[in-house]
Protein backbone atom coordinates (compact mmCIF):
# COMPACT_ATOMS: atom_id res chain seq x y z
CA UNK A 1 0.00 0.00 0.00
CA UNK A 2 1.47 3.63 -0.41
CA UNK A 3 2.19 6.13 2.38
CA UNK A 4 0.72 9.53 1.67
CA UNK A 5 1.74 12.57 2.65
CA UNK A 6 -0.67 16.08 2.72
CA UNK A 7 -3.01 13.29 1.02
CA UNK A 8 -0.63 12.42 -2.18
CA UNK A 9 0.03 8.69 -2.14
CA UNK A 10 3.62 7.53 -3.02
CA UNK A 11 4.27 4.25 -3.62
CA UNK A 12 7.42 2.23 -3.87
CA UNK A 13 8.05 -0.70 -5.88
CA UNK A 14 10.91 -3.20 -6.31
CA UNK A 15 10.95 -5.76 -9.47
CA UNK A 16 12.36 -8.26 -6.96
CA UNK A 17 12.10 -11.36 -9.60
CA UNK A 18 13.38 -9.40 -12.57
CA UNK A 19 17.23 -9.23 -13.97
CA UNK A 20 17.99 -5.43 -14.81
CA UNK A 21 18.15 -6.12 -18.46
CA UNK A 22 14.91 -7.55 -18.89
CA UNK A 23 12.43 -5.49 -20.75
CA UNK A 24 9.46 -6.79 -19.35
CA UNK A 25 8.61 -6.80 -15.69
CA UNK A 26 7.14 -9.46 -14.57
CA UNK A 27 5.48 -8.49 -11.15
CA UNK A 28 6.07 -5.19 -9.01
CA UNK A 29 6.71 -6.10 -5.40
CA UNK A 30 5.15 -2.58 -3.25
CA UNK A 31 7.48 -2.27 0.08
CA UNK A 32 5.76 1.50 0.50
CA UNK A 33 4.40 0.29 3.88
CA UNK A 34 8.09 0.35 5.24
CA UNK A 35 9.02 3.18 3.22
CA UNK A 36 10.37 5.90 6.20
CA UNK A 37 12.64 8.21 4.28
CA UNK A 38 13.40 8.64 0.97
CA UNK A 39 16.09 11.26 -0.56
CA UNK A 40 16.69 11.59 -4.21
CA UNK A 41 19.02 13.57 -6.72
CA UNK A 42 19.53 14.04 -10.34
CA UNK A 43 20.95 16.02 -13.02
CA UNK A 44 24.49 18.63 -12.61
CA UNK A 45 25.74 21.16 -10.92
CA UNK A 46 25.29 23.01 -14.06
CA UNK A 47 25.08 23.78 -17.37
CA UNK A 48 28.68 23.20 -17.90
CA UNK A 49 28.70 20.23 -16.20
CA UNK A 50 27.98 16.52 -17.18
CA UNK A 51 24.86 14.88 -15.94
CA UNK A 52 25.31 12.70 -13.82
CA UNK A 53 24.10 9.38 -12.20
CA UNK A 54 20.99 9.63 -10.10
CA UNK A 55 20.68 8.67 -6.78
CA UNK A 56 18.40 7.87 -4.60
CA UNK A 57 18.51 6.20 -0.73
CA UNK A 58 15.46 5.04 1.15
CA UNK A 59 15.20 4.12 4.79
CA UNK A 60 12.98 1.26 5.42
CA UNK A 61 11.55 -0.23 8.71
CA UNK A 62 13.13 -3.86 8.75
CA UNK A 63 12.31 -4.63 12.59
CA UNK A 64 11.09 -8.15 11.42
CA UNK A 65 13.94 -8.36 9.11
CA UNK A 66 12.49 -8.95 5.87
CA UNK A 67 14.98 -7.13 3.87
CA UNK A 68 17.91 -8.70 5.81
CA UNK A 69 19.69 -10.89 2.76
CA UNK A 70 20.49 -13.49 5.32
CA UNK A 71 17.06 -14.03 6.74
CA UNK A 72 16.34 -17.26 5.36
CA UNK A 73 12.23 -16.39 7.00
CA UNK A 74 12.05 -13.21 4.91
CA UNK A 75 8.83 -13.46 2.77
CA UNK A 76 11.16 -12.14 0.31
CA UNK A 77 13.40 -15.28 0.27
CA UNK A 78 13.42 -17.64 -2.61
CA UNK A 79 13.61 -21.11 -1.20
CA UNK A 80 13.83 -22.32 -4.97
CA UNK A 81 16.88 -20.33 -5.71
CA UNK A 82 17.99 -20.67 -1.98
CA UNK A 83 19.01 -16.78 -2.43
CA UNK A 84 16.97 -13.80 -0.92
CA UNK A 85 15.09 -11.43 -3.80
CA UNK A 86 16.84 -8.70 -1.92
CA UNK A 87 19.81 -8.29 -4.34
CA UNK A 88 21.67 -5.88 -5.82
CA UNK A 89 20.87 -4.69 -9.30
CA UNK A 90 17.12 -5.02 -8.65
CA UNK A 91 14.84 -2.53 -10.26
CA UNK A 92 13.29 0.46 -8.08
CA UNK A 93 10.93 2.70 -9.37
CA UNK A 94 9.24 5.46 -6.78
CA UNK A 95 5.75 7.40 -8.20
CA UNK A 96 3.22 9.79 -6.61
CA UNK A 97 -0.38 10.70 -7.91
CA UNK A 98 -1.52 13.61 -8.05
CA UNK A 99 -5.59 14.62 -9.54
CA UNK A 100 -5.75 11.56 -11.39
CA UNK A 101 -1.95 11.54 -13.22
CA UNK A 102 1.03 9.67 -12.01
CA UNK A 103 4.84 11.18 -12.02
CA UNK A 104 7.72 9.26 -11.54
CA UNK A 105 10.30 10.36 -9.23
CA UNK A 106 12.96 8.16 -9.04
CA UNK A 107 13.58 4.70 -11.02
CA UNK A 108 16.87 2.93 -10.46
CA UNK A 109 18.82 -0.09 -9.30
CA UNK A 110 19.87 -1.05 -6.06
CA UNK A 111 23.60 -0.83 -5.40
CA UNK A 112 23.72 -1.59 -1.48
CA UNK A 113 21.54 -2.77 1.62
CA UNK A 114 22.71 -1.54 4.92
CA UNK A 115 21.68 -3.07 7.63
CA UNK A 116 21.20 -1.03 11.26
CA UNK A 117 19.85 -2.39 14.49
CA UNK A 118 19.13 0.54 17.19
CA UNK A 119 19.48 -0.15 20.79
CA UNK A 120 21.29 -3.63 20.69
CA UNK A 121 18.79 -4.50 18.62
CA UNK A 122 15.26 -3.68 20.05
CA UNK A 123 15.31 -1.81 16.39
CA UNK A 124 16.23 -2.36 12.92
CA UNK A 125 16.30 0.04 9.85
CA UNK A 126 17.47 -1.20 6.32
CA UNK A 127 18.32 0.48 3.24
CA UNK A 128 18.33 0.62 -0.41
CA UNK A 129 20.87 2.96 -2.30
CA UNK A 130 20.01 3.42 -5.54
CA UNK A 131 21.82 4.93 -8.72
CA UNK A 132 19.83 5.15 -12.37
CA UNK A 133 20.80 3.25 -15.72
CA UNK A 134 23.72 5.30 -15.93
CA UNK A 135 25.30 2.57 -13.61
CA UNK A 136 24.36 -0.01 -16.40
CA UNK A 137 25.56 1.82 -19.16
CA UNK A 138 28.88 2.02 -17.58
CA UNK A 139 29.42 -1.17 -16.75
CA UNK A 140 28.95 -2.39 -20.20
CA UNK A 141 31.35 -1.76 -23.33
CA UNK A 142 29.04 -1.81 -26.61
CA UNK A 143 30.79 -5.02 -27.59
CA UNK A 144 29.56 -6.55 -24.09
CA UNK A 145 25.96 -6.39 -25.48
CA UNK A 146 25.59 -5.88 -28.59
CA UNK A 147 27.92 -8.56 -30.57
CA UNK A 148 27.82 -10.91 -28.13
CA UNK A 149 24.11 -11.13 -29.05
CA UNK A 150 23.88 -10.14 -33.01
CA UNK A 151 22.58 -6.35 -32.66
CA UNK A 152 23.29 -4.28 -35.16
CA UNK A 153 27.28 -5.00 -36.31
CA UNK A 154 27.26 -2.30 -38.36
CA UNK A 155 30.85 -2.64 -40.27
CA UNK A 156 34.09 -4.15 -39.63
CA UNK A 157 37.37 -2.21 -40.30
CA UNK A 158 40.06 -4.21 -40.10
CA UNK A 159 40.10 -6.30 -36.56
CA UNK A 160 38.35 -3.60 -34.56
CA UNK A 161 34.09 -3.53 -34.57
CA UNK A 162 32.12 0.19 -35.10
CA UNK A 163 29.06 1.01 -34.68
CA UNK A 164 27.64 3.25 -37.18
CA UNK A 165 27.04 3.50 -41.10
CA UNK A 166 29.62 2.25 -43.40
CA UNK A 167 29.83 5.51 -44.33
CA UNK A 168 31.47 6.54 -41.32
CA UNK A 169 28.75 9.04 -39.93
CA UNK A 170 25.30 9.53 -39.31
CA UNK A 171 23.27 12.08 -37.09
CA UNK A 172 23.49 12.18 -33.64
CA UNK A 173 20.43 11.33 -32.43
CA UNK A 174 20.48 8.10 -35.20
CA UNK A 175 23.90 7.55 -33.37
CA UNK A 176 22.00 7.35 -30.35
CA UNK A 177 19.09 5.42 -31.56
CA UNK A 178 21.30 3.12 -32.35
CA UNK A 179 23.88 2.62 -29.34
CA UNK A 180 20.68 2.27 -26.93
CA UNK A 181 19.76 -0.63 -29.90
CA UNK A 182 22.95 -1.80 -29.08
CA UNK A 183 22.55 -1.76 -25.47
CA UNK A 184 19.18 -3.64 -25.81
CA UNK A 185 17.79 -0.65 -24.18
CA UNK A 186 13.44 -0.74 -24.14
CA UNK A 187 12.63 1.24 -27.56
CA UNK A 188 9.31 2.30 -25.54
CA UNK A 189 11.49 3.50 -22.57
CA UNK A 190 13.12 6.29 -24.63
CA UNK A 191 12.45 10.10 -26.07
CA UNK A 192 14.87 11.45 -28.52
CA UNK A 193 15.16 14.58 -30.63
CA UNK A 194 16.51 14.74 -33.87
CA UNK A 195 19.88 15.79 -34.02
CA UNK A 196 21.40 18.71 -35.71
CA UNK A 197 24.78 17.35 -36.02
CA UNK A 198 26.71 14.35 -37.73
CA UNK A 199 28.88 12.24 -35.97
CA UNK A 200 31.80 10.00 -37.38
CA UNK A 201 31.98 5.87 -36.23
CA UNK A 202 32.65 5.11 -32.63
CA UNK A 203 34.12 1.82 -31.82
CA UNK A 204 32.24 -1.40 -30.69
CA UNK A 205 34.86 -1.11 -27.38
CA UNK A 206 33.23 2.22 -26.44
CA UNK A 207 31.49 2.38 -23.12
CA UNK A 208 28.02 2.66 -23.32
CA UNK A 209 27.33 5.50 -21.43
CA UNK A 210 30.42 7.21 -22.49
CA UNK A 211 29.69 6.79 -26.36
CA UNK A 212 26.63 8.53 -25.39
CA UNK A 213 28.08 11.56 -23.91
CA UNK A 214 30.41 11.71 -26.70
CA UNK A 215 27.64 11.87 -28.87
CA UNK A 216 25.47 14.68 -26.71
CA UNK A 217 28.94 16.24 -26.12
CA UNK A 218 29.50 16.49 -30.15
CA UNK A 219 25.79 17.92 -30.43
CA UNK A 220 26.50 20.14 -27.70
CA UNK A 221 22.80 18.71 -26.51
CA UNK A 222 21.93 16.53 -23.58
CA UNK A 223 21.51 12.96 -22.70
CA UNK A 224 20.13 11.98 -19.26
CA UNK A 225 17.23 9.96 -17.51
CA UNK A 226 14.21 11.44 -16.87
CA UNK A 227 10.35 10.64 -16.39
CA UNK A 228 8.62 8.64 -18.80
CA UNK A 229 5.21 6.76 -18.87
CA UNK A 230 6.08 3.86 -17.22
CA UNK A 231 9.25 5.19 -14.82
CA UNK A 232 12.52 6.55 -16.25
CA UNK A 233 13.05 6.63 -19.95
CA UNK A 234 16.48 7.16 -21.83
CA UNK A 235 15.98 11.43 -23.00
CA UNK A 236 18.19 12.48 -25.69
CA UNK A 237 18.29 16.92 -26.39
CA UNK A 238 19.83 17.96 -29.47
CA UNK A 239 21.59 21.33 -29.25
CA UNK A 240 18.57 23.78 -30.46
CA UNK A 241 16.32 22.43 -27.60
CA UNK A 242 17.62 24.80 -24.85
CA UNK A 243 17.28 27.62 -27.83
CA UNK A 244 13.27 27.12 -27.79
CA UNK A 245 12.74 26.42 -23.96
CA UNK A 246 13.85 30.34 -23.53
CA UNK A 247 10.55 31.66 -24.83
CA UNK A 248 7.65 28.96 -23.04
CA UNK A 249 8.22 29.48 -19.27
CA UNK A 250 6.16 26.34 -17.49
CA UNK A 251 5.77 28.25 -13.98
CA UNK A 252 6.23 31.38 -12.40
CA UNK A 253 7.72 31.30 -8.48
CA UNK A 254 7.80 34.56 -6.57
CA UNK A 255 5.43 36.10 -4.14
CA UNK A 256 3.43 37.98 -6.23
CA UNK A 257 -0.25 37.22 -7.16
CA UNK A 258 -0.91 34.06 -9.40
CA UNK A 259 3.29 33.26 -8.39
CA UNK A 260 3.86 29.84 -6.67
CA UNK A 261 5.22 30.27 -3.03
CA UNK A 262 8.72 29.11 -2.43
CA UNK A 263 10.87 28.93 0.68
CA UNK A 264 14.24 30.48 0.07
CA UNK A 265 16.35 30.91 -2.90
CA UNK A 266 20.43 31.06 -3.26
CA UNK A 267 22.07 32.76 -6.49
CA UNK A 268 25.79 33.11 -7.06
CA UNK A 269 27.38 35.35 -9.47
CA UNK A 270 31.31 34.15 -10.14
CA UNK A 271 33.68 33.25 -12.50
CA UNK A 272 33.38 29.85 -11.92
CA UNK A 273 31.45 29.23 -15.39
CA UNK A 274 33.06 31.72 -17.70
CA UNK A 275 34.68 30.32 -21.05
CA UNK A 276 36.02 33.07 -23.73
CA UNK A 277 38.53 30.80 -25.64
CA UNK A 278 36.99 26.84 -26.84
CA UNK A 279 39.30 24.92 -28.58
CA UNK A 280 37.51 21.80 -30.80
CA UNK A 281 39.46 18.88 -32.30
CA UNK A 282 37.35 17.07 -34.02
CA UNK A 283 37.95 12.86 -34.33
CA UNK A 284 40.61 12.01 -37.40
CA UNK A 285 41.83 15.81 -37.36
CA UNK A 286 45.23 17.27 -35.57
CA UNK A 287 43.87 20.61 -35.98
CA UNK A 288 41.66 22.49 -33.32
CA UNK A 289 39.48 25.09 -34.01
CA UNK A 290 39.55 27.69 -32.03
CA UNK A 291 36.68 30.72 -31.59
CA UNK A 292 37.45 33.40 -29.10
CA UNK A 293 35.93 36.72 -27.36
CA UNK A 294 38.06 39.42 -27.32
CA UNK A 295 36.30 41.51 -25.23
CA UNK A 296 36.01 38.91 -22.58
CA UNK A 297 39.60 38.21 -22.51
CA UNK A 298 40.43 41.52 -21.88
CA UNK A 299 38.05 41.98 -19.35
CA UNK A 300 38.23 38.81 -17.29
CA UNK A 301 41.73 37.24 -18.29
CA UNK A 302 41.70 34.14 -20.85
CA UNK A 303 39.16 31.10 -19.75
CA UNK A 304 40.12 28.45 -21.80
CA UNK A 305 39.01 24.82 -22.97
CA UNK A 306 39.76 21.89 -25.31
CA UNK A 307 37.46 19.16 -26.42
CA UNK A 308 37.40 16.44 -28.44
CA UNK A 309 34.73 15.57 -30.46
CA UNK A 310 32.88 13.07 -32.90
CA UNK A 311 32.12 15.93 -35.75
CA UNK A 312 32.56 15.46 -39.28
CA UNK A 313 33.82 18.38 -40.72
CA UNK A 314 36.08 21.38 -39.07
CA UNK A 315 32.56 23.71 -40.14
CA UNK A 316 31.01 21.56 -37.52
CA UNK A 317 33.73 21.56 -34.49
CA UNK A 318 34.21 25.53 -35.22
CA UNK A 319 30.07 25.90 -34.57
CA UNK A 320 30.26 23.85 -31.46
CA UNK A 321 33.30 26.13 -30.18
CA UNK A 322 31.37 29.26 -31.06
CA UNK A 323 28.57 27.79 -29.04
CA UNK A 324 30.34 27.26 -25.98
CA UNK A 325 31.80 30.96 -26.32
CA UNK A 326 28.96 32.75 -27.19
CA UNK A 327 26.97 30.88 -24.34
CA UNK A 328 29.59 31.28 -21.64
CA UNK A 329 32.11 34.03 -22.17
CA UNK A 330 29.91 36.89 -19.88
CA UNK A 331 29.15 36.03 -15.99
CA UNK A 332 26.00 35.06 -15.37
CA UNK A 333 23.57 35.54 -12.31
CA UNK A 334 22.31 31.88 -11.30
CA UNK A 335 20.18 30.34 -8.81
CA UNK A 336 21.80 27.23 -6.81
CA UNK A 337 18.98 26.38 -5.13
CA UNK A 338 15.08 27.00 -4.72
CA UNK A 339 13.67 25.59 -2.17
CA UNK A 340 9.90 24.70 -1.93
CA UNK A 341 7.61 22.89 -0.11
CA UNK A 342 5.06 21.73 -2.11
CA UNK A 343 2.22 20.95 1.25
CA UNK A 344 2.15 24.74 1.47
CA UNK A 345 -0.16 24.89 -1.57
CA UNK A 346 -2.15 22.53 -3.80
CA UNK A 347 -0.67 24.11 -6.86
CA UNK A 348 2.57 23.33 -6.26
CA UNK A 349 2.48 19.41 -6.50
CA UNK A 350 2.03 19.50 -10.07
CA UNK A 351 5.58 21.21 -10.21
CA UNK A 352 7.06 19.39 -7.28
CA UNK A 353 6.22 16.20 -9.44
CA UNK A 354 6.15 17.02 -13.01
CA UNK A 355 9.11 18.81 -13.58
CA UNK A 356 11.90 17.77 -15.13
CA UNK A 357 15.28 18.10 -15.86
CA UNK A 358 15.97 21.32 -18.75
CA UNK A 359 12.21 22.46 -18.00
CA UNK A 360 11.66 26.11 -18.18
CA UNK A 361 10.86 28.43 -15.33
CA UNK A 362 10.65 31.83 -13.93
CA UNK A 363 11.73 32.49 -10.47
CA UNK A 364 11.08 35.92 -9.02
CA UNK A 365 12.94 37.27 -5.79
CA UNK A 366 12.08 40.45 -3.76
CA UNK A 367 14.99 42.61 -2.85
CA UNK A 368 15.13 44.65 0.17
CA UNK A 369 15.12 47.79 -2.50
CA UNK A 370 11.53 46.64 -2.96
CA UNK A 371 12.44 46.03 -6.33
CA UNK A 372 12.12 42.49 -8.13
CA UNK A 373 14.80 40.32 -9.51
CA UNK A 374 13.81 38.18 -12.62
CA UNK A 375 15.33 35.48 -14.16
CA UNK A 376 14.32 32.78 -16.42
CA UNK A 377 16.01 29.53 -15.66
CA UNK A 378 16.24 26.09 -16.85
CA UNK A 379 16.11 23.43 -14.31
CA UNK A 380 19.64 21.35 -13.86
CA UNK A 381 19.40 19.24 -11.23
CA UNK A 382 16.34 17.70 -8.53
CA UNK A 383 16.40 16.71 -5.56
CA UNK A 384 13.40 15.00 -3.22
CA UNK A 385 13.70 14.79 0.95
CA UNK A 386 10.70 13.04 1.59
CA UNK A 387 10.10 11.66 5.37
CA UNK A 388 6.84 9.07 6.02
CA UNK A 389 6.97 9.22 9.59
CA UNK A 390 6.79 13.37 9.91
CA UNK A 391 4.68 14.07 6.65
CA UNK A 392 7.42 15.77 5.39
CA UNK A 393 8.08 17.00 1.70
CA UNK A 394 10.78 19.33 0.54
CA UNK A 395 11.61 20.11 -3.10
CA UNK A 396 14.75 21.92 -4.40
CA UNK A 397 16.11 22.78 -7.73
CA UNK A 398 19.57 23.64 -9.32
CA UNK A 399 19.50 26.05 -12.33
CA UNK A 400 20.99 27.65 -15.43
CA UNK A 401 20.00 30.94 -16.65
CA UNK A 402 17.32 30.22 -19.39
CA UNK A 403 18.65 33.45 -22.21
CA UNK A 404 22.64 32.45 -21.64
CA UNK A 405 21.72 29.93 -24.38
CA UNK A 406 20.63 31.49 -27.24
CA UNK A 407 20.62 32.16 -30.83
CA UNK A 408 17.87 34.57 -32.60
CA UNK A 409 15.21 32.95 -33.91
CA UNK A 410 12.92 35.05 -36.01
CA UNK A 411 9.81 36.62 -34.70
CA UNK A 412 10.84 35.53 -31.05
CA UNK A 413 13.61 37.05 -30.32
CA UNK A 414 15.33 40.20 -30.10
CA UNK A 415 18.76 40.55 -31.63
CA UNK A 416 21.51 41.81 -28.94
CA UNK A 417 19.94 41.00 -25.86
CA UNK A 418 21.09 37.69 -24.81
CA UNK A 419 20.94 36.58 -28.03
CA UNK A 420 23.34 35.53 -31.21
CA UNK A 421 22.31 35.23 -34.99
CA UNK A 422 23.83 31.87 -35.50
CA UNK A 423 26.67 29.23 -34.58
Amino acid sequence: MSFTISGIPVTVEMAMDNDPFDTSISSWTDISDYVYKISISRGRQHDLAEFRSGTCSITLDNQDERFNPLNTSSPYYNSATGKSKIQPMKRVRIKAVYDSTTYYLYDGFVTNIPQTFLLQGAGALAGLDLVDAFKLMNLNTLNDRAWSIGVERSSNIGSSTYIGYEDEQELSSARVTRILNAFTWDSSRRSIRTGDLQVVQQAGSSNVLTALKDVASSEQGAFFMGQGSDGFDAIFKDRNYIRTQQFASNATFGSGVGELPYIDVALAFDDSRLVNVSSVTRSGSSTAQTWRDADSITEYGSRSESLSTLNVSDADALSVAKQRVSSFSEPSLRVTQLSVNPQIDTDLWTQALGRDLLDHITVKVPLPDSTTLTQELLIEGIEHEIDSQNNLWNWKIRTSPAAEVGAWILGSSLLGQGTNLSW
